[in-house]
């Protein structure tokens, strides 16, 4: 059979199961609950399996395998580092279940009130992280089924997206969720069937670790094999970002109780670093038999040329579903900002619920054409699209966790949550075109921090003042 024939096949068998499940869990959940925040009632298994689907992404396929490559068990490091910042919300899990929040910015008003300039800079910056995701993984599918099947780039990410658009559009994050559990089991299944046949194709742990520098098979050695100045980077670079990423807050509020959701989140952060040991392995066996390659991030795609066709319909799949959960779950969270946080807050308050939810599908539409078109005409800029995870990060990190830690004290006020974004997204700002050796982030979340302080300071006094107006 044809190659690209049985990689369609294989992937019409399983996004066929994936819409079919996302239709059969839209009949049952139709309300605007079961849209943002799948009625909050998910169980432990989905909530796992969703934050896992969601988390891994085509980085895990491309660039994780590529870690592996070039420093062997560092993979593992990365996704352990990612999975401790995941965990790390657990600790907020209680608090954030009693409040009953449906996105991120529903932190910042409960902590420090409505204020517009706030609410909107905070919208924004929870929004851009994952549309930025989705134009991501629109344009990695495109170039790699382009690389397999041969086919148009541009008719790739148009039939993908256009896809997408049905595992969100029947029931929001109830669809998304449920799906993403059915497909977050697939990869684990194919992380594993993968990784044996990698095994035997490479001649076994013996063949491959004879042809494998010792420092990068070692282990745990290997797992600092990337270097220490690297790990204390991605200690900076990824913490940031998983404690302020609204698509993992999103699973919190989804669950259906704190205790679900803290078990939830430590079965994902355990299947996360399942994941990173999958790669690592993948990227030591490829680099086994075919040392020579310049750029790491290829040892994926020449994996994919060397496995029977049979093989490579399964893989494809496997691959289809792990873009698929992230771009399904970015796009509901992006709409979901988008409606609660601008439209029912400052355009239509009073909307019904029903007509939100049709507000929402037709927004999904809106938000996918926009990523299409930007996936397209901008694929060099996708750089810096990924560079707002370090953006986001910087202005959100210190007024999220300070502002929980501090709000039984007078010192919060929306004036000092505005002090730490905006000096948080200046300093990261600068950093970045000073091209300073650490990650920009880290200067942005530093100035977010001195922000935050000063200007909590300097406006506490009025805010005792309004509280006190207020209870006369």
């Amino acid at each position: 059979m044809n190659a690209a024939v049985a990689i369609v096949i294989s992937s019409i068998v399983v996004l066929g199961v994936g819409v079919a499940i996302s239709f059969w869990v839209g009949k049952k959940n139709k309300g605007i609950e079961d849209w943002n925040v799948g009625g909050r009632s998910l169980p432990i298994y989905v909530v796992a399996g969703t934050q896992f689907a969601t988390g891994m992404g085509g980085g895990v396929l491309v660039a994780h395998v590529g870690i592996g490559y070039s420093a062997g068990w560092s993979a593992i490091t990365y996704n352990l580092l990612y999975s401790i910042g995941i965990v790390l919300l657990v600790l907020l899990a209680g608090w954030l279940k009693k409040h009953n929040f449906s996105t991120l910015p529903d932190i910042f008003k409960k902590l420090y009130g409505e204020h517009k300039i706030m609410m909107s800079s905070v919208t924004l910056l929870a929004i851009v992280v994952p549309f930025g995701w989705l134009c991501t993984q629109l344009v990695a599918f495109g170039n790699l089924f382009t690389e397999i099947t041969g086919l148009s780039f541009t008719l790739l990410i148009i039939i993908f997206a256009a896809i997408s658009l049905l595992f969100v559009l029947p029931g929001g994050m109830a669809s998304v969720a449920w799906t993403d559990f059915v497909f977050g089991c697939f990869m684990l299944l194919l992380s594993i069937v993968s990784g044996i046949y990698m095994l035997n194709y490479a001649g076994g742990w013996s063949g491959i670790a004879s042809n494998v520098p010792e420092n990068l098979v070692s282990f745990p050695q290997g797992m600092g094999a990337i270097g220490l100045t690297t790990i204390v980077f991605w200690i900076f670079a990824i913490f940031p970002g998983a404690l302020t990423n609204q698509m993992s807050y999103q699973r919190i509020y989804s669950a259906k109780d704190a205790k679900t959701a803290k078990q939830g989140f430590i079965i994902a952060a355990i299947a996360g670093i399942i994941s990173g040991t999958w790669a690592s392995f993948m990227g030591i066996a490829i680099l086994s038999q075919n040392p020579g390659m310049d750029n790491p991030e290829l040892a994926a795609g020449w994996f994919l040329t060397q496995i029977p066709t049979w093989f490579l319909a399964i893989y494809s799949a496997f691959i289809i579903a792990t873009i698929m959960s992230t771009v399904s779950s970015a796009m509901q969270s992006v709409v979901v900002n988008i409606t609660n946080d601008i439209y029912k807050s400052y355009i239509n308050p009073e909307v019904k619920d029903q007509t939100l939810v049709k507000a929402s599908r037709m927004l999904s539409v809106i938000i996918i054409v926009l990523a299409i078109v930007l996936s397209l005409y901008y694929p060099q800029a996708l750089g810096w699209l990924q560079a707002t995870y370090a953006y986001s990060a910087a202005g959100l990190l210190v007024p999220i966790f300070f502002g929980i830690a501090l709000r039984r004290t007078k010192l919060l006020s929306a004036k000092g949550a505005m002090g730490g974004i905006f000096t948080g997204v200046i300093g990261a700002a600068i950093a970045q075109l000073l091209n300073t050796a650490i990650p920009y982030a880290v200067y942005g979340v530093v100035g977010s921090l001195v922000g935050f302080l000063l200007f909590s300071m300097i406006y506490k006094e009025k805010r005792g003042l309004d509280k006190k107006v207020s209870g006369l």
